[in-house]
């Protein structure tokens, strides 16, 4: 298992949503790592985040990657469809492959 925070902003893309929110992603480099996604459960789905506190664990083919937060913060929406649908993140679609919005505290 791959748990260093390090390895999670690598896997992570993130982009500004509306002013004061963060959206996270999984990134390109993410799916370099850990082959075809075959699971994701996540760890934290509302409430405060602190810096690094870990929020989803991805399992792939080769790898499974506990992902933590790069940023402080308060959860405001997770894309809940990715426990039925993990194969989203295996292309980019920032549509699809979006893991939680975030907003500053």
């Amino acid at each position: 298992m791959i748990d260093r925070i390090e390895a999670s902003a690598d896997a992570l893309w993130v982009t500004p949503q509306e002013e004061g929110v963060l959206r996270l992603g999984f990134a390109d480099d993410g799916r370099e790592m850990l082959g075809p996604v075959t699971k994701v459960s996540w760890l934290a789905t509302t409430g405060p985040l602190k810096l690094g506190t870990p929020f989803m664990v991805v399992t792939g083919e080769t790898e499974e990657l506990t992902l933590r937060s790069p940023f402080a913060g308060k959860i405001l929406r997770v894309n809940s469809e990715l426990v039925d649908h993990p194969e989203r993140l295996n292309n980019r679609n920032d549509d699809l492959d979006w893991m939680l919005d975030l907003a500053d505290d």
